[in-house]
């Protein structure tokens, strides 16, 4: 028998709650928006965690969704995966969503929730009513992808695959920023000027925090399996998907929301022409009506 739902002492938010798996690892998340509302699972982008789905939250309850946002491997509360796959992630999904007495749902990958959201099309589309990419992380390999990325960035996803030390430091490095010193994730974290405009109110970055709860080592596991063969063909993905990206993004090229575009037939691509990396944030409710 699976254990019943447990709520989670150590997060301070009110709606986060751990499963645990039948593998015996336990899976947190946390709700947010309408929780009688349609269902729909927010996967973080990198580095970050079930408190992301934060963002989603007032356009949420708004138009009656209901956000459920777990905690991938290693992230936050859920326990860490040796050997984890990006294909093993429908399957964790599909038991929260069992427990959670959830037949169908849409999904959302923001960032680098986006090959998550992916490995769900491919694998349990039955499951899924809509599928949504934002600014989304596409295979870092195909030639034109990183087009338009930061330098720093770049660097990073040209190395992370063959030497491991790379992603190893990288990972320590968003910790620092992020749990140490904010003020650095300000600086280095997001090189578009439209980003810069967005950061300068933000006084925190709980959601990045909590993603190193327990180390770096979920953050470094998620730059491997991110730059490894993803297990599966996007050309394979038939249900419809939605991708939102933006023209002046440094984090995540436009060129890969066209790379989306190009594999998935059944795909529809919306440009914002002036945005960056985080100019989501001001058509959040557009972006979850489309999921409904």
């Amino acid at each position: 028998m699976i254990p019943k739902i447990m709520k989670n002492p150590v997060v301070s938010y009110p709606n986060c709650s751990i499963i645990r798996l039948k593998s015996g690892r336990d899976l947190a998340y946390c709700e947010f928006g309408d929780h009688k509302g349609k269902p729909l699972f927010f996967f973080h982008g990198w580095p970050g965690s079930s408190l992301s789905g934060m963002e989603t939250d007032a356009a949420a309850k708004k138009l009656g969704i209901r956000v459920i946002s777990p905690d991938r491997p290693g992230f936050g509360l859920s326990t860490y995966q040796e050997n984890r796959k990006l294909l093993d992630w429908p399957n964790d999904v599909c038991e929260l969503a069992d427990q959670l007495h959830i037949k169908k749902f849409a999904v959302l990958g923001v960032s680098g929730g986006a090959p998550y959201a992916a490995a769900c099309a491919y694998k349990i589309p039955e499951r899924l009513t809509r599928i949504g990419i934002v600014v989304g992380l596409a295979p870092v390999s195909i030639p034109g992808n990183l087009d338009g990325v930061a330098f720093i960035n770049r660097l990073g996803w040209n190395n992370y695959h063959n030497f491991p030390i790379v992603r190893t430091f990288s990972a320590f490095a968003s910790q620092l920023q992020y749990k140490q010193f904010p003020i650095l994730a300000k600086i280095f974290a997001f090189q578009a000027k439209e980003d810069k405009e967005i950061l300068k109110s933000r006084k925190s970055f709980a959601a990045a925090s909590e993603a190193f709860r327990q180390g770096v080592k979920g953050a470094e596991k998620d730059l491997q399996i991110y730059t490894d063969d993803w297990g599966f063909n996007l050309n394979d993905i038939e249900t419809k998907v939605y991708l939102w990206y933006e023209a002046k993004d440094k984090n995540v090229s436009l060129n890969m929301g066209k790379y989306y575009h190009s594999q998935i037939s059944n795909s529809e691509l919306f440009i914002d022409s002036f945005g960056g990396h985080l100019a989501r944030y001001n058509y959040e409710e557009k972006i979850l009506k489309r999921l409904t």
